[in-house]
């Protein structure tokens, strides 16, 4: 997911690449950026550079969490002093689990009482990062897809979050990318809803042989009677 959207992205936007390895973190960025250069060419904006987890999110105005669920939490805690109001944080996190064949949608642990919470991920993520504002996304669109950049995308990306300012950011960052619509939600308390459906269009992937299907919102406008 986190490569997808950074070639997609740099069309218009400088990306950083995160990593714990500034090497690791030089040598994914340049990959990607010499991929987005050879497709784009000069119709490039973007650039896509590595830098240190921390140093990332210091300098980004939205940053975006593509880490696996079960770590997520509580490696962001670690950079708590980074965390300011204007800092909007994109939460493309899902919270699953695999039994045989079949996904499904499984909460986080909660920490003090050790029992499963009914919180969504980018809840749990938010109450981390506050004073910065989360808005969960993406979790519709298919990661093969974003990174093939010749893909016809033509999906709705659903959105949920509390801030207004960071709902609008977010919905333009998605709008960026073409052929994607951002559709709300409501609050931060509905992405739970949104985590969900990644489990689901994965099972309507193995149980009806269909590739990365994913998911758009299509309005039905009865007929007016005959008069």
């Amino acid at each position: 997911m986190g490569r997808g959207l950074s070639v997609r992205l740099s069309l218009r936007h400088e990306v950083l690449i995160g990593s714990r390895s500034m090497e690791r973190a030089s040598t994914t960025a340049n990959n990607l950026n010499n991929y987005s250069k050879g497709f784009y060419g000069g119709d490039m904006k973007g650039v896509i550079r590595g830098t240190l987890n921390e140093e990332a999110i210091r300098e980004a105005e939205l940053v975006i969490i593509s880490l696996p669920a079960n770590i997520s939490s509580e490696y962001l805690k670690s950079f708590k002093p980074l965390y300011t109001p204007e800092k909007v944080f994109v939460s493309t996190v899902v919270p699953m689990m695999r039994e045989k064949r079949l996904y499904y949608w499984t909460p986080l642990e909660d920490e003090q009482s050790k029992e499963m919470s009914t919180r969504s991920a980018a809840e749990v993520i938010q109450e981390v990062v506050n004073p910065s504002h989360v808005v969960t996304a993406f979790q519709t669109v298919p990661a093969s897809y974003l990174f093939n950049i010749d893909s016809l995308l033509n999906i709705d990306v659903l959105l949920a979050g509390d801030d207004e300012s960071s709902l609008i950011k977010v919905g333009n960052i998605v709008r960026d990318i073409p052929n994607l619509r951002p559709l709300r939600v409501g609050p931060l308390k509905n992405a739970k809803f949104i985590e969900s459906i990644t489990p689901l269009l994965l099972n309507v992937s193995i149980l009806n042989d269909l590739r990365d299907p994913t998911i758009r919102i299509v309005p039905w406008k009865p007929s007016p009677e005959p008069s």
